[in-house]
C-alpha cells in the first residue's frame, strides 16, 4: 500500500510539475504576444497619423510609388 501511494504521489507531483511548467510557457506566449500587440498598435496609431497629416507630403498614397500631390495654393 505505502509503495502504491508512494508511486501515486510522485506520478501525481510529475503530473503538476509538467503542467505548471506549459502554464509558465503559456504565460510567456501571452506576454510576448501582447507586447507584440501593443508595438504594432503604435506603429499603426503612429502610420494612420502620418497619413491622416496633411502637412507631411511624404506619405505614399499606396499607388505604384506615386507620391501624393502637392496641395493646391490657396485662392486669394
Amino acid at each position: 500500500m505505502d509503495n502504491t501511494m508512494s508511486y501515486a504521489t510522485r506520478t501525481l507531483a510529475n503530473h503538476m510539475a509538467g503542467m505548471a511548467v506549459q502554464i509558465g510557457i503559456q504565460q510567456q506566449k501571452i506576454d510576448e504576444l501582447n507586447q507584440a500587440n501593443q508595438i504594432l498598435k503604435a506603429q499603426l496609431k503612429q502610420k494612420e497619423g502620418n497619413a491622416n497629416d496633411t502637412s507631411n507630403t511624404d506619405t505614399d498614397n499606396g499607388q505604384a510609388n506615386e507620391q501624393p500631390a502637392e496641395a493646391a495654393p490657396a485662392a486669394k
